[in-house]
């Protein structure tokens, strides 16, 4: 049952943020930097999105298959949205670790808005699944609450989710533009074209940005950074 008590919980979790890695170290973006961006930040604010946190899901192996990676996000994205109890608008990046075990695997960048909105009011099914477990990770590992019941959450309700410390880590955005400049880094490195950064069957954006994109003029920007 829920009770006032995990309501009033929510609302002092909601109020003390403590999540770390501030953007304070980030340089100013660097012009071809902006010009890649641009085109995503265009979408998000055409369709009034509020992205409030960033997402990232690793594998606890090399994960070499691009498509399967897709079928998972769309599963997190499911899932992610059964949590927050509304149309939750979503943007989902896939990227290559660059160095270990898993280098050339993928792992996935997500920007989100705020699956938490509605959770104190009136918590999903999914939310109420993970609520015993996430007050015990609370109290013996000195976890976030709201991290830590989405790990949760994705834990017990995604397959392609370790249980593991490492496989979900979120933090606030704090600077939108930084935040999509990182998720697309990869652009026409590794391998890797937007089409592949960007996961558009997955995404709330216009796949037709793809257009938008053009390798010579990012390349001659960059070489007059």
């Amino acid at each position: 049952m829920v009770t006032s008590s995990i309501k009033d919980f929510f609302q002092r979790c909601y109020e003390v943020e403590t999540l770390s890695d501030s953007l304070s170290s980030f340089k100013p973006l660097r012009p071809y930097q902006l010009l890649r961006i641009q085109p995503l930040l265009d979408q998000i604010h055409s369709q009034g999105m509020d992205l409030k946190y960033f997402l990232t899901h690793t594998y606890p192996y090399k994960n070499v298959y691009w498509k399967k990676t897709v079928s998972n996000n769309s599963r997190i994205k499911e899932i992610l949205r059964k949590f927050a109890k509304y149309d939750l608008k979503c943007l989902f990046f896939i990227e290559k670790h660059k160095e270990g075990q898993r280098r050339g695997g993928y792992h996935v960048h997500a920007l989100m808005e705020d699956p938490y909105k509605y959770a104190s009011m009136k918590p999903s099914r999914i939310v109420r699944s993970v609520l015993n477990q996430t007050y015990s990770d609370v109290a013996s590992k000195n976890s976030d609450f709201k991290d830590r019941l989405i790990r949760n959450a994705l834990v017990k309700h995604v397959q392609a989710v370790a249980n593991n410390d490492d496989s979900i880590r979120i933090l606030p955005i704090e600077e939108l533009d930084q935040r999509v400049s990182y998720c697309t880094k990869q652009f026409w490195t590794n391998s890797m074209e937007p089409s592949d950064v960007v996961d558009f069957k997955n995404s709330d954006i216009d796949p037709k940005i793809i257009r938008s994109w053009n390798k010579n003029e990012y390349f001659h920007i960059n070489n007059y950074k």
